[in-house]
């Protein structure tokens, strides 16, 4: 009777062990095609600026909706694992249900944007099948990020599987700064359609959200690794390689500016070290602050062109958008410093509680 006891405790463990590690497997390839599905995008808005030829089958599609398989097949996995893992009453229900609504979203994505090329050609980065696009990337990307952080949680991980963190943070941050571009970037006037955001809406927009994004991002993955030193560092320098690959060195007139952007990853080290050396509320407001100040520099180049609708109004082509950009920092600042800095520092308290309810703490 012991011996059939102790089976089956140790088959419940071997079940319980192996369920869990499907789970997270499937976490990781959800977030780690959302992360395809966000270069390619951004590949893809270079591309438009650029005006190159523009088709359903272009490459920066193709890597986009590789994304969406390989997302799929991470749901796919989350959801044998979390049937598995039901009875064991651990709490993975919450990203599987957020990773369905977004795999849903994504997958008729594809459909709808192959039905308005066929009809409609170039399209806006608001158009309809694109907005559907990004809402599923940001749904997916959170599910993802939420299984991760649950699965290192529950499994008391090392410091060095906590990196595992940035894989799951860095599609979410990405995902959503897809949302903020869309509501503020001209970029949605086509032929047919006129999707381009009001101006000064796109402004306010801009200038608030795209400072709350950065330092939730990175405070937040700060918590969830229960504060892990250098992990802010990285995921700021990975933000800064993937964004400056894909919006930069595609426009050669731009490539002379990549030494200036690495810059930007001065600041993450800094509140790396801060919060390293104290994290006293004020140093956390401080940091807060300092990282939401920053979102002009880290959002180049594209974030010239909302500003340049109220500011100058001119017509940027490509080869121009380094000088109109420096031209614009100066009244960009005076403008936005202040608001930028209070919402960082929003971002930056709203962490606290967001990682206690990704946690379950």
């Amino acid at each position: 009777m012991l011996i059939s006891t102790m089976t089956t405790k140790s088959s419940q463990i071997f079940l319980k062990s192996n369920s869990e590690i499907i789970f997270l497997f499937g976490s990781i390839l959800t977030s780690l095609g959302i992360l395809l599905v966000t270069v390619g995008g951004s590949w893809d808005i270079t591309n438009h600026l650029l005006s190159k030829p523009e088709t359903f089958f272009s490459p920066p599609h193709a890597l986009m909706y590789s994304g969406v398989a390989i997302s799929l097949v991470g749901v796919v996995l989350t959801f044998v694992g979390w049937k598995n893992l039901q009875k064991f009453k651990h709490n993975y229900f919450l990203p599987l249900k957020i990773k369905l609504i977004g795999i849903g979203l994504l997958t008729g994505a594809g459909p709808l944007d192959f039905v308005w090329h066929s009809y409609f050609g170039l399209d806006g980065l608001l158009s309809p099948p694109h907005f559907t696009l990004i809402i599923g990337m940001f749904l997916c990307s959170v599910g993802g990020m939420i299984g991760i952080s649950r699965y290192l949680k529950f499994n008391d991980s090392t410091s060095i599987v906590k990196y595992l963190l940035i894989l799951a943070v860095i599609p979410v941050w990405l995902s959503a700064s897809g949302i903020i571009s869309s509501l503020s970037l001209p970029f949605s006037s086509t032929d047919f359609f006129e999707f381009n955001p009001e101006p000064t809406i796109a402004f306010i927009i801009a200038s608030l959200a795209y400072p709350f994004l950065i330092s939730l991002s990175l405070t937040l993955i700060f918590r969830l690794s229960n504060h892990q030193f250098g992990i802010m560092s990285v995921l700021g320098g990975l933000f800064l390689l993937i964004y400056s690959s894909t919006a930069i060195i595609p426009n050669f007139a731009m490539f002379d500016t990549i030494q200036f952007y690495s810059l930007n990853l001065i600041p993450f080290v800094i509140a790396d070290i801060f919060l390293k050396m104290n994290r006293s509320k004020l140093s956390r407001f401080f940091v807060g602050g300092l990282l939401g100040s920053i979102f002009y520099l880290v959002y180049y180049p594209y974030v010239m062109y909302t500003f340049n609708e109220i500011l100058l109004g001119k017509l940027v082509s490509p080869s121009l958008i380094y000088f109109v950009y420096f031209e614009l920092i100066q009244t960009v600042l005076v403008y936005t410093i202040i608001p930028a800095i209070i919402m960082g520092i929003l971002g930056m308290v709203l962490s606290v509680n967001l990682s206690k309810k990704i946690l379950m703490t």
